[in-house]
């Protein structure tokens, strides 16, 4: 699916969501007109989320698809959870510890070889598709003879009355995704993880085997020795319902993983192109899948993303990330730049075309590293020239005591030495100082970097409590009506931190927080460049019944800003962004006043609907006015 017809997709959803579910329909019509397709792909949209739910559609990592290429493709079992100590076959439950889109997982303890396990409970719409469960112990069979230390040890497929699970090696440590939380990995850890990640991938490559869903969550790191297992194998095909087109395909699918056309199955922002587009997969989409975990390692930041399902397909399918050299906070060599470049290919002829290539240029890369580093700690160059600089003024300056006459030419001889050094050191000394003070050429002068920041305002008109007519775009502010709602949009060439700030008509009154909040952007400051980021994310802004001018204060740095940093805790339900500290609130106002002069130049495209601002100096501070009755 192009661009154009994504954000047209999405558009036409998020404004239906916007009325009463009784006249979804009409709108929906209306805005598609006769385009049936169209109409279609919406529809479908709208009932997945009518069907999970708003919460868990906008947030479940679960596998989906969207129209043709986003609809759920599972649903809660009801089945209720097991209890401790029960039984089944010969495992007995000890406690739940995971579930996900494909089941629950349970530690249980395996009663005839006395060992701990995890124990997998399908859901049940899976387990009664026999095709399926089918194709499904074929691969886990295939996952199970590989015996490859970096993939979790499956020991048994069976079933219990109408239960169905798979009993595998029980990992006692944590995820990928719970390591990243506890704070940023150094860059050998993050080779010594991704390193272990291909080498599972090369084995299950070699024995045509595409996992289809890398991503944090399943990644283990085993506690006690650091050995990294790559989980659930086979899972994401498991949650395919499209039948093989021959009897020969079902072998063949194992090679190139199939869906039925236009689905697509995986986790949102690990995605390859081809398989948000629904197309068919090989090894070369993990491959896509683990350059975006190294990124997301590098820079703290996942590469594609948006505010929408929607918008992070069409970042997977026509964006370039960051360059991790400006995104990462830690250092990047160039040739880990290579190497995620190169893996992030949106073209799958031009990524890696084997995990065992790109797991040779990690391995290549971590022997170059550790070599340098270890040439850094054994290398006594400089320490060499200390000592001998120390010891030769110590010896010249403090002679030995002698026991007998010292030859006379020798005190004599040291002096002159040192004198003639001295003599040497003070002319280059003062040579130098008159090269620069005598010195016609002005030093150079730094780069300007000139910053801009797009923003254009989403309107949508209330009546009585609800919303009519479709919503529209502004370029510059209007005087608003009391039941308008708005949205702010914004967009950046180059990534940086954002921060909205809300100062309302009332003298003395405290600032409130708009953005960054935990609803919108993860929570996060940061825009990556070039993604528009809308403020709220998936409602609007409310004016209150106070008359007069609003005025929302942009800030736009490539730094962070301690001062509104310290303000972000009250963007919460409670508090409602209002920043009740006196002194938090006076060094935020403070720090606004600084910097608002002089003001940035502002452009407005009427045609564009968009407003432009542009200042060289480093923080970019900017002034919406919206005046309501």
């Amino acid at each position: 699916m192009q661009r154009d017809r994504w954000q047209q997709v999405s558009e036409i959803f998020e404004a239906a969501l916007a009325v009463e579910p009784e006249v979804r329909g009409a709108f929906v019509a209306e805005r598609c007109g006769t385009d049936e397709v169209l109409r279609q792909e919406v529809e479908l949209l709208i009932s997945s989320h009518e069907k999970a739910g708003a919460e868990k559609f906008i947030d479940s990592p679960a596998a989906e698809r969207a129209a043709p290429l986003i609809a759920l493709d599972e649903e809660e079992s009801e089945r209720p959870q097991l209890q401790s100590n029960q039984r089944i076959g010969h495992y007995t439950i000890d406690q739940l510890i995971g579930s996900g889109g494909m089941g629950e997982v349970y530690r249980a303890t395996d009663t005839r070889l006395d060992r701990t396990v995890a124990l997998k409970i399908l859901p049940a719409e899976v387990a009664s598709d026999q095709r399926r469960m089918l194709r499904f112990k074929q691969e886990a069979r295939a996952v199970s003879a590989l015996n490859q230390p970096n993939i979790l040890t499956i020991y048994e497929f069976g079933s219990v009355d109408d239960l169905h699970f798979l009993a595998s090696e029980y990992i006692d440590g944590e995820t990928l995704r719970q390591r990243i939380h506890t704070g940023q990995m150094k860059l050998p850890e993050i080779l010594d993880v991704v390193i272990q990640v291909c080498a599972a991938l090369d084995a299950a490559h070699e024995a045509r085997i595409v996992h289809r869903d890398i991503k944090p969550e399943n990644i283990m790191i085993r506690r006690r020795d650091g050995v990294v297992k790559v989980l659930d194998f086979g899972l994401a095909k498991l949650a395919d319902k499209s039948p093989p087109a021959s009897a020969t395909d079902a072998e063949a699918d194992t090679a190139v993983l199939r869906t039925a056309p236009g689905s697509i199955m995986g986790t949102f922002n690990y995605m390859s192109p081809e398989q948000a587009q629904g197309k068919r997969v090989d090894q070369r989409s993990d491959i896509w899948s683990i350059g975006v975990v190294i990124y997301e390692l590098v820079s703290g930041r996942a590469p594609f993303t948006g505010p929408t399902r929607s918008h992070t397909v069409v970042s997977i399918l026509e964006n370039e990330p960051v360059t991790l050299h400006q995104s990462a906070k830690i250092g990047v060599p160039p040739e880990l730049e290579r190497i995620v470049s190169k893996a992030l290919a949106k073209n799958p002829d031009e990524r890696y075309q084997s995990a065992k290539d790109l797991l040779i240029d990690l391995r290549n890369l971590r022997k170059h590293l550790e070599l340098e580093s270890e040439r850094r700690r054994s290398d006594p160059t400089v320490a060499r020239v200390t000592d001998q600089v120390t010891s030769t003024v110590y010896t010249e300056a403090t002679p030995k005591i002698q026991t007998g006459a010292a030859p006379t030419h020798r005190r004599k001889v040291i002096p002159a030495m040192m004198v003639l050094a001295l003599l040497v050191v003070g002319g280059v000394v003062a040579a130098s100082l008159w090269r620069w003070s005598n010195s016609t050429s002005a030093p150079p002068s730094p780069v300007v970097v000139e910053r801009r920041l797009n923003y254009w305002i989403e309107v949508q008109k209330y009546r009585e409590g609800k919303p009519f007519e479709a919503p529209f775009t502004l370029a510059r502010e209007i005087n608003f009506e009391r039941d308008y709602r708005i949205r702010l949009n914004v967009r950046a060439p180059n990534a940086g931190y954002l921060y909205v700030l809300n100062d309302g008509p009332e003298e003395g009154e405290p600032l409130s927080v708009l953005f960054p909040s935990p609803t919108t952007n993860g929570g996060s400051a940061f825009l990556t460049e070039n993604k528009v980021s809308s403020i709220p994310e998936t409602s609007w802004f409310r004016f209150d019944n106070e008359r007069g001018a609003e005025r929302v204060w942009l800030v736009w740095s490539p730094e962070t800003i301690p001062a509104l940093e310290a303000v972000r805790r009250f963007a919460n339900t409670n508090d409602q962004g209002v920043i009740n500290d006196a002194d938090l609130n006076r060094e935020a106002l403070s720090f606004i006043q600084r910097n608002a002069d002089p003001k940035p130049a502002v452009e407005r495209n009427p045609e564009g609907k968009e407003t432009l601002v542009r200042s060289n100096r480093n923080i970019v501070v900017h002034l919406i006015t919206l005046e309501h009755n």
